[in-house]
């Protein structure tokens, strides 16, 4: 989806670029990153997913949140 029509979306649903920085306490460029994709931040990109009820393959459909990025604890040996 072009970043264009993401930010609608979410200004559409109340949530502007400025008020998920907030909820997510990032700063407003990280956010914007995200849109454009420039940068990626699956907490970041749930969250807009969430406010614009639009699924993440949807507004990212370059596959880049297909899975949660999950910590690898380390074994005990």
């Amino acid at each position: 989806m072009h970043h264009a029509d993401i930010i609608a979306s979410m200004q559409k649903a109340g949530h502007p670029p400025s008020k998920v920085a907030d909820d997510r306490n990032v700063t407003r460029s990280a956010v914007s990153q995200v849109i454009r994709g420039s940068a990626s931040s699956y907490d970041i990109a749930t969250h807009i997913s969430a406010v614009t009820c639009i699924p993440l393959n949807r507004l990212w459909p370059d596959g880049r949140y297909q899975q949660p990025q999950r910590e690898r604890k380390a074994k005990a040996a």
